[in-house]
């Protein structure tokens, strides 16, 4: 009976860990970075540490700029909202990204994540906008 409660107990521990998404309550979490609520659906960002803590942004500015203060080496998870599909949150390393005053962002960088290369390029409407791969999005200047 002991190892049967000592099973449970562990299998109990194991799943309360998990490493997940937590649902973004729109209009009620606030940004970790800037500390604004996040209201746009289509810009949400989210990282989350290998003890399985999430971190929630208004926008992928605002996660980069977290970014710079951390122990990269301590987060499992990095998700960016794919723009075209809003309630869809997408792995940042392999998202493109788009920098185009066409599209505001929260935060006022313009910054926008695509799940695939193909979709984000049908959103270049002039010559400054421009396509970033994570590797190099997260070398721009977003302070």
């Amino acid at each position: 009976m002991k190892k049967l409660i000592l099973l449970l107990l562990m299998l109990n521990l194991v799943f309360a860990c998990s490493i997940k998404p937590s649902k973004i309550e729109y209009g009620k979490d606030a940004c970790r970075y800037c500390k604004m609520t996040i209201v746009q659906k289509t810009h949400a960002a989210q990282m989350i540490t290998k003890k399985g803590k999430p971190f929630k942004y208004d926008a992928v500015e605002c996660l980069i700029n977290d970014l710079l203060d951390r122990d990269t080496s301590k987060i499992e998870l990095i998700l960016v909202t794919d723009y075209l599909n809003p309630a869809t949150l997408i792995d940042a390393k392999t998202a493109t990204y788009l920098i185009s005053s066409t599209i505001k962002s929260p935060m006022g960088a313009n910054l926008s994540a695509f799940a695939s290369k193909e979709e984000a390029k049908k959103f270049l409407k002039s010559y400054k906008d421009k396509l970033y791969t994570w590797q190099e999005i997260k070398t721009q200047s977003f302070k």
